[in-house]
């Protein structure tokens, strides 16, 4: 649905309806996709819809039906060429959505379930919630591996429910079950 802010008085009826849950919703920082993914319970109807505001036209990304193990989490590229998504099974796959075709996936973590993704300002980083290890992997995009680099960031003695990195990429912070919030230097890990 499209909604005036202002007003808040919804624009238009829904174009497309669901089958499954829908686990995340994601809006481009230039306004022009509405991302949204969907699965059920046995993480095997997994979809990855891409609309184009403008046009109304929405395309299916994962047209191939590949399993993508229970969607869970998006985020899009700050450039907004870039989509990623985390799942239960700890798969984190990567779409060009002009395109709509993957370019990475099935990349994976040790650490179990991905809780969130957040791509770096510059798209080269990836930072990954690893939920069941209470902890966050920062990927580097730019090797050929797609692989963790450097020691993953460990302070969170139970589940992270949250992540967001700063618009200069200086500053991440996560927020867990535990009741903390903590903030981390990107580059240094502090």
């Amino acid at each position: 649905r499209q909604w005036d802010l202002q007003a808040g008085m919804e624009l238009e009826e829904v174009r497309d309806t669901c089958d499954d849950e829908v686990r995340a919703v994601a809006v481009s920082r230039n306004g022009r996709w509405v991302i949204t993914v969907t699965n059920n319970h046995d993480g095997d109807s997994d979809q990855v819809k891409a609309c184009e505001v403008k046009t109304g036209i929405v395309k299916i990304l994962n047209t191939d039906r590949l399993p993508l193990g229970g969607l869970e989490c998006i985020d899009i590229s700050a450039d907004n060429t870039l989509l990623t998504s985390g799942s239960i099974d700890g798969t984190v796959w990567i779409w060009n959505l002009d395109t709509g075709k993957l370019v990475a996936g099935p990349l994976g973590t040790d650490a179990g379930h991905v809780g969130g993704v957040r791509f770096s300002q510059d798209s080269k980083k990836l930072t990954v919630v690893a939920s069941d290890g209470n902890c966050l992997e920062v990927w580097d995009l730019d090797a050929s591996t797609s692989e963790p680099v450097g020691a993953p960031f460990k302070r969170h003695i139970k589940h992270i429910s949250g992540l967001a990195l700063t618009s200069d990429g200086a500053l991440l912070a996560s927020a867990s079950f535990d009741n903390t919030i903590k903030f981390w230097a990107f580059e240094s890990r502090q």
